[in-house]
């Protein structure tokens, strides 16, 4: 055999057929494993990058303080990923100075990663008794896998009740849900239901001795003798007997949301809250609370939280539809929008310590400034969680409108 300049080539030079489709079938799977494998590896590379960002928060609100440190997964990521994720945070808040004790600390790290519907997310409570603070970091978008649940398998209605020009805090129902006492900031309206519609028929003043807050709480109690009312920093009363309201300041922080009983809220670490919901699943009593930081937290038999959800919005409710799997409760949370623009609610399942939704997102015309079960005057309550109130701002008209709202089992 001949070069191309004449020079004869060893036979041993020689290139096979053969020793050349081996060549060529090792670089097809050497681009084949490149393809499958270096966008999982670059995810994961993401996924502690993320985590490392977040540690490097942390670390720089600890100042150097040994701190204990619990991670919880509460979201779809595979152990795998979820080690590989606690390993970087825990190694960067190492490298930055902070000791990770195993004996209790006066400061306590508690990592959650949790889920939106479209990425996964590292929550971080500092738990220490001066200056107690939550951070938040998206870690990456969601993995194919963990949107499977996601299907909606529950519809939300809407029954619209009334509207009036001054706000609206609570609604009361009697005489089988055809009388209503819609509760304001300093006096209670009367609605009777006449021919499908509602009409107003009264007006009582409350004698307040404080001024109303910006953004008002308040519950309308009916006992078998006496009618009370529960601000967040007034409570009033008005007996059988008596010749009228009486008003007197609260010694604390009152007005907790109408379905959420005191024996799971006493004793839990909570903060500045602004709205709870109560359910039960396995057995066992919840509460998610939402806070002026813009979290969501789940308690379960401790006084600790052990999970916060992002992106939720302030006001929530718990009802028994017996729909789903999560023991036929749902959560109905609004959006995370603020009071200038028209807002949403949406059915969650807290399916674990996961919180998923199932149920499209229905729009209401105004922010929602109330969300929570309605109370009755009669003693039957049988069905007192099967319903929420809703009230929202209407961004039209500039009315408070009223609602109820209800669930089904779409399948």
């Amino acid at each position: 055999m001949l070069s191309s300049l004449g020079t004869p080539v060893p036979a041993k030079q020689k290139p096979s057929l053969a020793s050349s489709i081996a060549r060529i079938i090792l670089c097809l799977l050497i681009g084949t494993l490149l393809v499958v494998f270096l966008p999982q590896l670059a995810k994961a590379d993401a996924l502690e990058d993320a985590a490392r960002a977040l540690a490097r928060r942390v670390a720089a609100s600890l100042h150097g303080n040994a701190a204990t440190c619990e991670m919880r997964n509460s979201s779809s990521l595979g152990g795998a990923e979820f080690a590989r994720i606690s390993a970087a945070f825990q190694d960067e808040l190492r490298q930055r100075g902070v000791k990770i004790s195993t004996v209790e600390t006066a400061t306590t790290v508690i990592v959650s990663v949790t889920q939106s519907p479209s990425e996964y997310l590292g929550v971080a409570q500092i738990q220490r008794k001066e200056d107690p603070q939550t951070l938040m970091e998206t870690l990456g978008a969601l993995k194919g896998p963990g949107t499977a649940e996601l299907a909606f398998n529950s519809t939300l209605h809407r029954e619209p009740l009334f509207s009036q020009e001054s706000p609206i805090l609570d609604v009361v129902f009697a005489g089988d849900g055809q009388v209503a006492f819609a509760l304001g900031p300093g006096e209670i309206d009367s609605y009777q239901r006449r021919g499908g519609s509602w009409v107003h028929t009264g007006v009582e003043t409350l004698p307040r001795r404080t001024a109303p807050q910006r953004n008002e709480r308040g519950f309308l109690d009916f006992a078998a003798d006496t009618e009370s009312v529960n601000f967040s920093r007034e409570s009033c009363l008005i007996s059988a007997q008596g010749s009228g309201w009486r008003c007197e300041r609260a010694k604390e922080e009152q007005a907790w949301p109408r379905g959420v009983s005191n024996p799971p809220v006493t004793g839990k670490k909570m903060g500045a809250w602004s709205s709870a919901a109560q359910f039960q699943a396995d057995g066992k009593t919840r509460l998610v609370v939402t806070a002026t930081d813009g979290l969501a937290r789940l308690y379960e038999e401790g006084d600790e939280p052990v999970v916060a959800f992002s992106g939720w919005g302030s006001e929530l409710a718990g009802v028994h539809s017996s729909c789903g799997s999560g023991g036929g409760w749902q959560v109905l949370r609004t959006g995370a929008e603020d009071w200038t623009k028209a807002d949403t609610v949406q059915a969650m399942e807290i399916k674990g310590r996961r919180a998923v939704a199932v149920s499209e997102a229905m729009e209401f015309p105004g922010a929602i400034v109330t969300l929570h079960t309605p109370g009755t005057r009669s003693g039957d309550v049988a069905d007192a969680n099967a319903k929420a109130l809703l009230v929202d701002r209407n961004l039209q008209t500039g009315f408070y409108d009223a609602y109820l709202l209800s669930i089904s089992c779409s399948n």
